[in-house]
């Protein structure tokens, strides 16, 4: 019976390597360098193939008795992911033989060692008396150390990697990365140098690779498609043009081409069983018009086709529920995130368990999800479905997944060289604290952090009132004005503290008193605590300016404010936040602030309910709008409308 030769977005196989076309070059030269080295690195951009081209391409230039392949993902570590590939493969024998003097071909410039061998090397050589073949260990979509991982658990696998190394058993290792991450590796090659001296990078698709896959898999003898006679050419030139579209270049993505030849099968059949016989052909090919962006396209289909499905089951079910329903399986980035069928529930508190299992079993029906036994994970089918999903997130979610990565990632450092989260940092991650779990230690840290912040204020108080007793004698004012800005730290910064621990009321009751008879003597006071300006000015020019703010139309005090700074130590990425400065006992006039975006942004409109909460405009250096508009609702439902120029702010603020 023939079969349908494409793969849509599954990688290939060693038994799809009669339909495995257009990478011959590239087979030719990795297996070359698997003799020549003992690492080899892959890499090349999402999407070009390089789990087929070792999985297929490669292991199919080898006998069977010649290659015994461990495909490794992180997992939830992989240092453990490793431990069980290796378990599986029968690397918890018993008695394994250790000082075996294997053929140098294995051992290209590791140093030799006579010490014991590591628990890891014990393993290989347990795998290699069971099977006599030689292991090779394919790291697979290695970024994932790197984006999901910790420091720990990347230097204890460049540890065992070291003593793989080191240890002289038959077996190769291949790093098969996206390239953007290639600059992640520099710790790891200054720990093993020979990380990069074999490395191949896997180039996208130009028009003869993709006339090598069109024709060869409808010619291919056991092919269900065939291409009409005389129009072979003009088809594949036809398809790389559509899929290339507007652009100005000369390759096309992989998983772009795959999934347009099965749209381009359905719109001739109509199967979805993929049985039929179908024939290629100019005519069918021109009635496809315009495709646009073929991958967001087909995932806006499916969650179409999905929501109405499942809508008279789920009356409640709209597309951007859908979409929430995808969101966890991607990471920030736009790669794939793999997550457990418990934590996508606790990522969807809100959303009906059965609804959840409905929606991600007809993603696994349509090959968008997968579900991998190994680690009894869910993910994503292939990483350039990962990226147009995190586009559709809304800025909400994005807001929560900046913060509980901000939140791993500071935690997972050991307490002696870990960070107090900022004040700034604290203010940020208030508000989401409730809408995902979050560990004991991380809680006990944001407790730890507050503290720290609150003492630091402290002596900035203390410093501060230090300096005022130079330039002026100790009088009862200066005595009640250190005792208001003490209040009012102590107040304001515990109040994210007060509300989880039920002292609302409390903070309430300090607010009424703020309020009462004393309130005009009390915010003259706080006027001096509210910046330099006002620190030497005479109690009449405060009086004056306590005036203006308690009196003077709210649009006349909204102030934007920015601030910039670099997103990690030795980059050149920036943080560009953003945020509205008023008054704070003028704040209550205000419903919300909207921020409106240049283009380029994915969500070009921001809203905030706490005016002066500031946001990241571009995250981790993106980019930034030259010149934004803010409109400021008030309560009266009145708009009052600001421009904020980044132009203005670099002229004024040059950066260091």
């Amino acid at each position: 019976m023939k079969k349908y030769p494409f793969k849509f977005l599954d990688s290939y196989k060693r038994e799809d390597r009669g339909i495995f076309f257009g990478r011959d070059e590239e087979i030719s030269a990795l297996y070359e360098m698997v003799f020549q080295s003992s690492v080899i690195l892959i890499y090349g951009a999402s999407g070009t193939g390089k789990t087929s081209l070792i999985n297929c391409g490669l292991a199919g230039k080898f006998q069977p008795h010649d290659w015994l392949a461990l495909m490794i993902r992180r997992g939830n570590n992989i240092n453990k992911s490793l431990e069980k590939a290796l378990e599986d493969a029968g690397g918890n024998s018993l008695d394994p033989v250790v000082g075996v003097n294997w053929s140098n071909e294995w051992s290209d410039d590791a140093e030799k060692s006579n010490k014991e061998l590591s628990a890891v090397g014990k393993s290989i050589n347990a795998v290699y008396q069971k099977s006599f073949r030689p292991i090779y260990l394919i790291f697979d979509q290695f970024e994932e150390l790197f984006i999901l991982g910790t420091r720990a658990e990347q230097d204890l696998f460049i540890k065992t990697v070291q003593d793989i190394l080191q240890s002289q058993q038959p077996v190769k290792l291949i790093f098969s990365i996206r390239e953007e991450y290639l600059g992640h590796l520099s710790h790891f090659e200054r720990e093993v140098p020979q990380l990069l001296r074999k490395k191949l990078r896997i180039e996208p698709m130009n028009l003869e690779k993709v006339k090598q896959v069109i024709i060869g898999a409808t010619a291919y003898n056991d092919s269900n498609i065939s291409i009409k006679s005389g129009e072979s050419d003009l088809v594949a030139e036809g398809i790389f043009d559509k899929i290339k579209g507007e652009e100005k270049s000369l390759t096309i993505q992989l998983p772009f081409l795959q999934v347009f030849l099965d749209k381009f099968y359905l719109k001739i059949t109509g199967d979805e069983s993929r049985s039929t016989e179908a024939e290629f052909n100019v005519a069918t090919l021109n009635d496809m018009g315009e495709i646009g962006d073929v991958l967001i396209d087909f995932l806006e289909g499916q969650v179409a086709g999905i929501s109405n499905k499942l809508k008279e089951r789920y009356p409640v079910l709209v597309p951007d529920m859908i979409w929430r329903i995808l969101s966890p399986f991607s990471t920030l980035e736009g790669t794939k995130d793999p997550i457990s069928k418990q934590d996508l529930y606790e990522r969807l508190p809100n959303l009906d368990r059965t609804l959840v299992d409905a929606v991600v079993g007809d993603f696994i029906n349509s090959r968008i999800l997968r579900y991998n036994d190994t680690n009894e994970m869910f993910e994503i089918a292939h990483d350039a479905l990962a990226k147009p999903i995190a586009e559709k997130r809304s800025v909400e979610e994005t807001a929560q997944l900046e913060i509980k990565r901000l939140i791993k990632s500071q935690v997972a450092v050991k307490e002696e060289g870990r960070e107090f989260f900022t004040e700034k940092q604290l203010v940020f991650i208030e508000p989401y604290l409730e809408k995902f779990p979050i560990s004991d230690e991380e809680r006990e840290w944001i407790s730890k952090s507050r503290s720290h912040v609150t003492k630091e204020k402290l002596k900035d108080i203390d410093r501060q009132y230090a300096e005022i007793l130079k330039k002026r004698r100790i009088t009862i004012l200066s005595v009640a004005i250190v005792a208001l800005l003490l209040l009012i730290t102590t107040t304001v910064f515990f109040a994210i503290e007060a509300r989880k621990e039920g002292i609302v009321a409390e903070q309430e009751k300090v607010k009424s008193q703020n309020a009462e008879n004393n309130t005009k003597e009390l915010l003259k006071l706080v006027m001096q605590g509210r910046g330099e300006q006002y620190v030497n000015q005479n109690d009449s020019l405060l009086m004056e300016q306590l005036r203006i703010e308690q009196t003077y139309p709210i649009d006349s005090l909204i102030v934007p404010r920015a601030s910039v700074s670099p997103s990690n130590k030795g980059s050149e990425n920036r943080n560009y936040m953003l945020w509205v400065d008023v008054p704070s006992f003028r704040k209550y006039e205000i419903k919300q602030v909207n921020y409106k975006l240049c283009s380029g942004f994915v969500d070009r409109l921001r809203v905030s309910n706490e005016p002066s909460s500031s946001f990241s405009i571009g995250y981790l250096g993106y980019g930034y709008c030259p010149i934004i508009d803010i409109d400021v609702i008030l309560q009266t439902g009145d708009t009052i409308k600001k421009v904020f120029s980044f132009e203005d702010f670099f002229r004024e603020n040059p950066l260091p």
